[in-house]
């Protein structure tokens, strides 16, 4: 997260660095406002209130940090800032137990904080202070008296804040933990989800109603983070967000890639030293199958950080895309060398060994990527393919199913440079689009999906019967024409493709589509002169 750059470190502790975030500058001004110190001792009081503060709050995330190294988590640093701390994991624990251990260090070491402070109140209070004659001593010891308590009702403020079950606080992270212990990771989102939402509204209206702005400020900052529960709303997130400040995201995400790559372009004009730029140009042409392009943009990220994970991964999956499997495998394991906790190079690990039919081999990288990001539907349907082909249908259905649970576009259809997914898996298509269709018989997306895989596998008339099928669902989605005009240019049916293809021009405004249908039909006229 590029916030974590506007931070220092300040050590080490058990090989976690420990780092200050800037805001923390604003603790002094704020622990001024608060205390309103008139003399030297006032004046100390308030930075030890402060330290004790800072102190907590530490100790909180190294809570979390032990826990995460006893599962065996790693913790890549801690960060310290006004609003609290993060401790940054390389992963998310494997097993919802683990992350509740994890989740539930942290409040109980403000447990213990809190009893530890009550302690020296007490002590302080009940056997020290009544035995000060001089007045001096006398206030000092009232000062650690006042602090003591207030540190430990901070404690307290800390659990009671934390405990509540609003992702992503513990109490959220804990009772997701147990939801998906009792009824699965999906299930679970959406329970902490429903139960989130209402109690941050009343976390809101009380911000609202005592005018704590940093609460206010909190709370945006949670609502964003319980969007990230649903697919959707995320979405829709990123998409705003990436409109207002990067529109070249905005356009990649939209699968706009004619736009996308002329605002990269543009930023590569801007910043021509910036590798990012050229990986993100490079994805775009990807998505488009203009493999030497991609390759010179992923050739020039390698010459400016040779050790991006990023551009490693994209160099192996051109020649994936090519067919040579060994230098592609070699480029992963790179990209898995300096990333080890990356989900993707493990996937397309698996999808070469898949497609040298090395089922097991394949099924062990996809489980990997699936522990490391059980958010992304493509992963579930690949490893769909790998039990299809070992024989355990039980287990492909169910990764069919949670992939369509996750998102019922992306499982159910495949972008441009993934749809050699399906030659030569026609049979596992049939079986998986057959099952969805009998649940969802109007799904368009289901249809499109096998349409395509019959297209890929050159059975044209099936695919054009899909397609017409789709098509009556969505007039409106241009990928149906592109893909029902191909089959009908192979079944040499000119005219019905020249229609398809005209009136892709009418109903999108994607630049590569347009360009597509255009081309084709200058091939289609040819041909039908010819």
């Amino acid at each position: 997260m590029k916030w974590l750059s506007w931070s220092w470190s300040f050590g080490r502790i058990r090989g976690v660095d420990i780092r200050f975030h800037f805001s923390m500058l604003f603790s002094i001004p704020i622990a001024y406002y608060l205390f309103h110190p008139k003399n030297t001792r006032e004046t100390i009081a308030a930075l030890l209130w402060v330290t004790g503060f800072l102190l907590c709050i530490l100790l909180h995330e190294l809570g979390h940090m032990l826990a995460a190294q006893l599962v065996g988590v790693e913790v890549k640093n801690i960060v310290i800032w006004i609003l609290g701390g993060l401790t940054n994991l390389s992963r998310k624990a494997e097993k919802p137990f683990h992350h509740l251990i994890i989740s539930a260090a942290g409040p109980l070491v403000n447990i213990f904080l809190a009893f530890l402070c009550v302690l020296f109140y007490v002590f302080i209070s009940f056997l020290l202070l009544p035995n000060f004659q001089n007045e001096g001593l006398f206030l000092w010891a009232q000062t650690f008296v006042n602090l003591f308590f207030s540190l430990a009702l901070v404690n307290i403020i800390l659990v009671v804040f934390n405990i509540l079950p609003i992702y992503p606080l513990d109490g959220g992270n804990i009772l997701h933990a147990f939801m998906e212990m009792l009824f699965g990771k999906s299930n679970a989102d959406l329970i902490t989800l429903v139960i989130s939402i209402p109690i941050l509204l009343g976390l809101i209206i009380f911000g609202l109603v005592t005018r704590d702005y940093l609460l206010l400020f909190s709370c945006v900052l949670i609502g964003l983070a319980i969007s990230t529960l649903n697919r959707s709303s995320l979405h829709w997130i990123n998409m705003g967000a990436n409109y207002l400040f990067k529109r070249a995201g905005y356009h990649y995400l939209q699968g706009d890639f004619e736009r996308a790559i002329q605002s990269y372009s543009h930023d590569i004009d801007r910043e021509p030293q910036q590798a990012n730029h050229y990986l993100a140009r490079a994805a775009c042409y990807l998505n488009l199958m203009q493999k030497e392009k991609a390759l010179a943009d992923v050739e020039r990220a390698l010459k400016l950080t040779p050790k991006s994970a990023v551009a490693l991964q994209l160099r192996g999956e051109l020649y994936s895309l090519d067919k040579d499997y060994d230098s592609a495998l070699e480029f992963f394991t790179r990209a898995q060398e300096i990333n080890p906790n990356w989900a993707v190079p493990y996937f397309d690990r698996g999808s070469v060994l898949m497609d040298q039919k090395e089922f097991p081999a394949a099924l062990s990288e996809f489980d990997k990527a699936v522990s490391l990001l059980g958010q992304f539907p493509l992963f579930y349907v690949i490893r769909s393919i790998a039990n299809f082909r070992l024989g355990n249908f039980d287990a492909a259905h169910k990764d069919q199913d949670l992939a369509v649970n996750l998102s019922e576009k992306e499982a159910l259809t495949m972008v441009e440079v993934n749809l050699q997914v399906y030659e030569g898996c026609l049979d596992w298509a049939e079986d998986y689009y057959a099952r969805i269709l009998l649940k969802q018989p109007n799904s368009w997306f289901a249809f499109q999906g096998r349409a395509d895989a019959y297209r890929i596998n050159n059975e044209h008339e099936k695919a054009i019967a899909d397609y017409t099928r789709a098509i009556q669902i969505n007039p409106r989605e241009a990928r149906l024409y592109l893909g029902r005009g191909k089959s009908y240019l192979a079944l040499n049916e000119i005219e019905k493709a020249g229609k398809d293809f005209q009136t892709i021009l009418t109903v999108t405004d994607k630049l590569h589509l347009k360009r597509q249908a255009e081309e084709l039909l200058k091939t289609s006229s040819a041909s039908h002169l010819t």
